[in-house]
Formats: C-alpha cells, sequence, structure tokens
C-alpha cells in the first residue's frame, strides 16, 4: 500500500522550520545585552605571565559551556605615543616584548558566542568581556569624559580606577561567573611595592610633615621670644623704656614680628620640601612587562633615595634651626647684660 504525503501538510512543516531560523536569527540580531562593571582601585602590580594567566583562567571557565565563537583582541598603550593591537593572541604572546617604551596601558577584550542548555532558543548568545589596566587618560581626555555625551556616573571613576572589568551580557550566570574569574585573579596578585619602606609611610603623612617643618620653625620663634623677653625686663640699657608698660608694648610687638617672620619663613621651607621631596617620591610602576618597565623600576630606586637623603636633610635642619634660635638668644642675652 502507498502512501501519499499531503502537499498542505509538508507546506506547514516547511513554514514552521522557517518560522523557528527567523525567530532564532532576530533573536540573535536583536537580542539586548546587559551590562556590568566592577572597578578595582587597590595597588596591584602586573607582569606579562599574569595577563596570559587571566587568558587561560577565563577559558577554562569557558569550557564547561558549549563554545561556538571567540575573538580575543589585546591592545597595548605605550609611553612612546605607541599602540600595539592583535586580533589574535598568539600574535601578542609571541611579541617581543624586551623593547624600551613603557608600558602605560592594557587593554583585553574577550568576544564570544556560548550555547547555553534550556534556553529557550537553540542560537548562540553573544557575550563581551573587556578588561582595562592602566590609566593613561590625560587632562583634555578627562573633560571628554566628563562632556561626552550620554556619559554616567562610573565613567570618572572607571577613569581612575587601576583596572575596570566591563561584561556585556545575556545570561546573568555567565556575567557572574566571569567577573568571578577576574575577580580572584585581582585579588591573587601581589601589591605594588614601593622601593623604601619609607615611601609609603611618608606619602601617607605628607601633610604631617609639612606641619612638623611648621611648628619647629615656630617653636623657635618661641625661644627666642622668651630670650627677648629677658632682655627686656633684666637689661639696664638706656634706650629701652623703663616703665613696664612700655616695656610690653614693646615686647608685645616685637614678638608678633618675629613669630610672622618664622611662620613665613617655615611655610616657605615646608614648601620647598614638599615641591622638591616628597612630591617627587615614585612608587614602582605597576607594570613588568617591557624592558622599559624593568629599567624604570631601577631609575625610581635611584631617584627615592635621593629624594629621601635630602628629605631627611630638610627634617634636620628644621629642628637645628630651634638649637640655633636658642643659641643666638642666648648670645644676644649674655652681649646685651
Amino acid at each position: 500500500m502507498e502512501l501519499k504525503q499531503d502537499p498542505k501538510n509538508q507546506i506547514a512543516v516547511i513554514d514552521d522550520e522557517l518560522m523557528k531560523q527567523f525567530q532564532s536569527l532576530y533573536y540573535l540580531i536583536k537580542g539586548k545585552r546587559d551590562t556590568d562593571i566592577k572597578l578595582f582601585t587597590e595597588n596591584k602590580q602586573f607582569e606579562f605571565s599574569d595577563i596570559t594567566e587571566l587568558n587561560s583562567k577565563i577559558y577554562k571557565k569557558l569550557s564547561l559551556h558549549k563554545l561556538v565563537t571567540d575573538i580575543v583582541n589585546t591592545t597595548v598603550g605605550l609611553d612612546n605615543k605607541e599602540i600595539r593591537s592583535f586580533g589574535n593572541w598568539n600574535e601578542f604572546v609571541t611579541t617581543d616584548w624586551n623593547i624600551s617604551p613603557c608600558t602605560k596601558y592594557i587593554s583585553l577584550e574577550w568576544d564570544f558566542n556560548i550555547i547555553l542548555p534550556n534556553q529557550v532558543h537553540e542560537v548562540p548568545q553573544t557575550h563581551t568581556l573587556r578588561v582595562r589596566i592602566g590609566n593613561s587618560l590625560k587632562p583634555s581626555e578627562m573633560i571628554q569624559v566628563v562632556f561626552q555625551g550620554g556619559s554616567d556616573e562610573y565613567d570618572l571613576d572607571e577613569a581612575h580606577a587601576q583596572m575596570s572589568c566591563k561584561i556585556d551580557f545575556i545570561n546573568s550566570q555567565i556575567c557572574n561567573e566571569l567577573k568571578t574569574v577576574v575577580s580572584e585573579w585581582y585579588d591573587a596578585l601581589p601589591k605594588n611595592s614601593e622601593d623604601h619602606k619609607l615611601i609609603k609611610f611618608i606619602l601617607k603623612h605628607e601633610v604631617k610633615f609639612q606641619n612638623f617643618i611648621l611648628l619647629s620653625f615656630l617653636t623657635a620663634g618661641t625661644l627666642l621670644i622668651n630670650y627677648l623677653f629677658s632682655i627686656l625686663y633684666h637689661s639696664s640699657i638706656e634706650f629701652l623704656p623703663s616703665d613696664k608698660d612700655h616695656k610690653l608694648f614693646l615686647f608685645l610687638t616685637i614678638s608678633i614680628v618675629i613669630l610672622f617672620m618664622f611662620y613665613q619663613a617655615g611655610s616657605l621651607y615646608s614648601d620647598r620640601m614638599m615641591r622638591k621631596q616628597i612630591n617627587r617620591l615614585r612608587r614602582n610602576p605597576i607594570f613588568d612587562f617591557t624592558k622599559g618597565d624593568k629599567n624604570t623600576f631601577s631609575e625610581v630606586a635611584r631617584d627615592n633615595k635621593k629624594y629621601l637623603i635630602g628629605l631627611l636633610k630638610s627634617i634636620l635642619i628644621g629642628i637645628s634651626v630651634n638649637g640655633l634660635s636658642a643659641l643666638v638668644g642666648f648670645i644676644l642675652e649674655k652681649i646685651i647684660r
């Protein structure tokens, strides 16, 4: 017995298949992606091996899902105004980074399509993970971030952060998994150490060092005023007033002038110390990536040693002002008496 096909049913089946394909394609093109951004503000240090480790961790996580397509774009910004972009991970890894420029920032982007189980449409879902390390924005670029159309509040925070992680996603589970991978990788990185143990303390308490110098000069002025009081009230100089009221008025007038002069001198000296020593202290670079980065470590060590010695001299001079002031007052008291 021969079965006959109903052409109407066949057309209906074909129409259903076309409709499913259309729905899948429409969902793929028009599917709206959400965005999740996490900023990292700790002072970490990044080496070439850390970058490759992050890539391995991300692909290890993606291997748990059905990965259809994947593209890795890498961009390295150098301080000689050169930007190197790589559309292939192997090209980035095999590049010779023993070059003289220093690294300003590294931008990594993973763009991939995955099929998740139990999803409504059996089509690949596009996700994008972007990790940017380093902040190279100039003041002019910062203004552009502020005034660019449609910018959100996080733009400035993202510009100031040491590292940012931005994920465009459809499936929230994938987003959370990737964000966890990046966060754990970042937390495990070594902190960026200062060349000298004192540098962190000095940079943290720089205002206290400035106030200490100013206080030293004021103390020196106070010591000199004490000797002035002794000279005015216990000396027999003819041109000095004899009554106590005139002596008190003269003492107060001279005291105000002396304190003002020492205050001004202390302010100028402490500001000079801030400009010449403290503000020039440098932290080690966050990147140990190129040959130039490695050379910068030795330059930072050499410069910081010079500025630390200069700062120690400035503090000793500020302290010695007290002894010098006391010595001058003692000598004047002996001479006038």
